[in-house]
């Protein structure tokens, strides 16, 4: 008879020790789920803080763009005898004789 209650016993505690596994491999996994979830919203979170910022590098390098574009259509226009005579009128205030003669 102490053979049977022996088995027995240890039956009830592979039973009990199963479940202790399976219950603390849930819990693992519950666990890793919860993380890995607040890790996606940490994630996402930052994508949109990433694409605001994008955004708005992206709006200013298209107003940079236009400002470079002006700079030189000025740079061009500095570069003639027009901006050379409209500076001479308006800075030093002369003004342009033609021969009439």
């Amino acid at each position: 008879m102490s053979k049977t209650v022996g088995r027995s016993k240890s039956k009830k505690n592979n039973k009990i020790t199963t479940k202790l596994g399976m219950v603390l491999v849930v819990s693992c996994l519950i666990l890793l789920a919860v993380v890995v979830l607040y890790k996606a919203q940490s994630l996402k979170a930052q994508k949109e803080s990433l694409q605001v910022q994008a955004a708005e590098l992206q709006e200013q390098l298209d107003s940079a763009k236009e400002d470079y574009k002006k700079l030189e259509e000025r740079e061009k226009y500095m570069q003639t005898d027009e901006y050379v005579e409209d500076v001479a009128r308006s800075q030093l205030g002369l003004i342009y004789l033609t021969k009439s003669w």
